[in-house]
C-alpha cells in the first residue's frame, strides 16, 4: 500500500500515541493529530490528509458530526470506537463512513482497514468522476439535439442538413458542437 498522509482524531491520549506509532511504522505519515472533533475538521481544512482515523465520543463535536465535514471535503474517514451499538453503526453508515474499528484495536486490523477504506475511496471518486463525466456528455448531447432541432425549423431543412449547419457553426468559430448548440440556442 501507498503511504497516505494521515489525520488522527481520538481524545485518549494513550490510544492517539499507539495509532501514530502504527501508522507511521507502516509508512504513512501523520499530518495532524488532535483530541476532538473541531480541531479535527480545522486541521483537516489546513493540511488536506487523505483520510482522517477518528474516534467517535470526543469533546466540542462528535467524530460522526467531524465526518460528516470531511465527507463534504473528499476526506475518507475511518472510525475507531469502543461503542458497537447499532444507533452508532447506523449514523456512520449514513455519513458514508470508510471504515470502523472497535476498540481495542490491533495493528494488523488497522492497516487492513484503512488499506481497504482508502481503495473504496478511490473506487468511489473514479465512479464520481465517471457519472460526472457521462453527464455532462448527455447534457451536452441534449443540448444539441435541440439546437439542430431549432435549426430544422427555422429553415426547414431535414435532421443531417440542420447538424451540417451546426457543425459549420462550431468549425468557424473554433469551438466544440456543444458550445455552438449553447450560441444557437441563446440566439
Amino acid at each position: 500500500m501507498k503511504s497516505l498522509s494521515i489525520l488522527i482524531a481520538e481524545d485518549e491520549v494513550m490510544i492517539r500515541a499507539d495509532l501514530e506509532e502504527a501508522l507511521t511504522e507502516a509508512g504513512h505519515v501523520i499530518c495532524g493529530s488532535c483530541c476532538d472533533g473541531q480541531t479535527a475538521i480545522e486541521l483537516a481544512r489546513q493540511f488536506q490528509p487523505e483520510l482522517v482515523v477518528m474516534d467517535i465520543t470526543m469533546p466540542r463535536m462528535d467524530g460522526l458530526e467531524a465526518a460528516r465535514a470531511m465527507y463534504q471535503m473528499d476526506i475518507p474517514v475511518v472510525m475507531v470506537t469502543a461503542n458497537s451499538q447499532s444507533s452508532f453503526l447506523q449514523r456512520a453508515e449514513n455519513i458514508h463512513v470508510y471504515g470502523y474499528i472497535i476498540k481495542p484495536i490491533s495493528e494488523r486490523n488497522l492497516l487492513a482497514t484503512i488499506q481497504i477504506a482508502y481503495a473504496r475511496w478511490q473506487e468511489f471518486v473514479k465512479t464520481r468522476v465517471e457519472l460526472e463525466r457521462t453527464q455532462k456528455v448527455l447534457a451536452d448531447q441534449k443540448q444539441i439535439n435541440h439546437a439542430r432541432s431549432v435549426i430544422q425549423d427555422k429553415f426547414g431543412i431535414s435532421v443531417q442538413e440542420a447538424h451540417q449547419r451546426l457543425l459549420k457553426t462550431a468549425m468557424n468559430h473554433q469551438m466544440t458542437l456543444a458550445e455552438a448548440a449553447a450560441m444557437v440556442l441563446k440566439k
